[in-house]
């Protein structure tokens, strides 16, 4: 939602801050971009605060492709703690990780307009397959935690989405092999929410 805080700002002098105000009041937090350590401690730090003054629900506007899965796996933990449930709601793409942190929150919503895009688990050995550093046990380490994560995401698809792990694998393979993304029709038919919503207006009208 950067992009969009920009051309707010040039389009009629909105400021960023004027914005984040405006969604914080009404306890929506953006999930947008690329999912940092940065972007998940300033995602926390507001939900802490949030949980802090009520325990009314927060909603995490989601539109993301995706990013660090640590980063997102800390969001997630934090959600278990609040008294406030958490609510998600894809509003653009939600791919990747960002697909995982949605099915980590109680209620799960999309705009119509919306897509979902998820594929097997990476663990960034791109990142150091080329490493003079890195040792066999090294590579050991890295596959046992990539099993551990692996098994624990499949587990939570199967938990949220209610299918064996040979469906959720069906799914990922589509997404690896294809590059196919789910409509919010078809998120809704394979679990990934729990509904459209054609009602969401970001800037409620007031009386």
């Amino acid at each position: 939602m950067s992009d969009i805080y920009s051309a707010m700002e040039k389009a009629i002098g909105t400021k960023p801050a004027e914005v984040a105000t405006h969604l914080a009041t009404h306890r929506m937090v953006p999930i947008e971009g690329k999912i940092t350590k940065e972007m998940a401690d300033g995602v926390i730090r507001v939900l802490i605060a949030l949980d802090l003054k009520e325990d009314k629900p927060i909603t995490l506007i989601i539109s993301s492709s995706g990013g660090d899965v640590h980063s997102g796996n800390k969001i997630g933990g934090m959600i278990k703690t609040f008294r406030s449930p958490v609510d998600g709601l894809v509003v653009g793409s939600a791919c990747s990780m960002a697909v995982d942190i949605l099915l980590m929150c109680r209620r799960r919503r999309m705009l119509r307009h919306a897509e979902i895009f998820v594929h097997f688990t990476r663990c960034g050995f791109d990142a150091v397959r080329d490493s003079d550093d890195i040792t066999d046990s090294d590579m050991d380490a890295i596959r046992r935690k990539m099993t551990v994560d692996k098994k624990k995401r499949e587990e939570l698809y199967m938990t949220r989405l209610k299918k064996t792990r040979e469906e959720v694998h069906d799914l990922f393979r589509i997404g690896e092999k294809y590059d196919t993304c789910y409509t919010a029709e078809e998120a809704l038919k394979l679990g990934f929410v729990d509904e459209i919503d054609d009602d969401f207006k970001f800037f409620p009208t007031t009386t």
